[in-house]
């Protein structure tokens, strides 16, 4: 199964759901094309239905948040499956990102 990426905007915030795997950098091609073309930086990656990743995955988030730094916003992490929260655990990227279990936590983080 490959990486789909489905998009919908809710209040001020984009919500960006990554369903599948991310193996390599060309799995992400479609997802840096939409960051590219962003006009909201508050973003919110639901990771729910994302079975793997590996470092790619982890740069691209990176650079995600970065960028929306850069434009005022932030991005927050929504729904973490079990296999990813462990290699969120291991490369320590739980104290980088506000993870959350829901929308409304997420719009929470948004006003802090």
């Amino acid at each position: 199964m490959s990486l789909s990426i489905h998009v919908k905007f809710q209040d001020d915030f984009k919500i960006i759901e990554l369903d599948g795997r991310i193996l390599s950098e060309v799995d992400l091609e479609p997802a840096h094309r939409l960051l590219d073309e962003n006009k909201t930086w508050k973003l919110v990656f639901d990771l729910s239905k994302l079975k793997h990743t590996n470092s790619s995955g982890i740069a691209f988030l990176v650079k995600s948040m970065t960028r929306a730094r850069i434009h005022g916003g932030e991005v927050i992490i929504l729904k973490v499956g079990e296999g990813i929260k462990k290699l969120f655990e291991i490369t320590k990227m739980h104290e980088v990102f506000p993870i959350v279990e829901s929308l409304s936590e997420a719009k929470s983080v948004f006003k802090q």
